[in-house]
């Protein structure tokens, strides 16, 4: 038999991986509103500092905390009776967490230390660059991304919707007989 969390530590482990997906949750708000304030900076300085502190609330509030939901919840699947694979459910809540992490390394950090860099050599006059500006509404589109989809994910952890998965039945080997 497979090891199963007693009920107190089941409840600590909610109690982590919830306070995780709220500060991850946060985190991607704040981007949101600090991306948009970017935008209507006055000076090169206020233009600096608002994306030196999305590149702080990334590590913080994002990265670290995403990391913590998703060991969490593995965790909270693997040692209860949910199963990692064992409901629709939890199989797309795991993906898109994973999807989501991945995005944030590949495109989202990269995006962000590519607009502190560039804004640290060209302050002020960045906020009429193309290419800053499209890199800005990516970040701003990933911050809403993320947003939208820990929202969904929230309400399928809620509703468990989709049923269980449905596992084919296993062929008995050749010459067994079946009573």
């Amino acid at each position: 038999m497979s090891y199963k969390l007693s009920i107190k530590k089941k409840q600590w482990i909610i109690v982590i991986h919830v306070l995780s997906v709220v500060c991850w949750l946060g985190g991607a708000m704040v981007m949101l509103l600090l991306g948009t304030y970017m935008l209507k900076a006055e000076n090169g300085e206020q233009l600096y500092y608002t994306l030196e502190n999305m590149h702080l609330i990334d590590l913080v509030f994002v990265r670290y905390t995403a990391l913590i939901a998703l060991l969490t919840g593995i965790v909270l699947s693997v040692w209860t009776q949910w199963g990692l694979f064992k409901h629709y459910w939890i199989l797309m809540k795991l993906t898109l967490t994973l999807l989501l992490i991945t995005f944030g390394i590949v495109y989202m950090a990269g995006w962000l230390s590519q607009l502190v860099r560039i804004a640290n050599q060209g302050r002020f006059l960045v906020l009429t660059d193309a290419a800053f500006l499209d890199t800005s509404y990516s970040l701003i589109g990933g911050a809403i991304a993320n947003i939208v989809a820990l929202i969904f994910m929230t309400a399928i952890s809620y509703f468990k919707p989709f049923g269980k998965i449905k596992h084919k039945a296993r062929r008995s080997s050749p010459g067994a007989t079946v009573s």
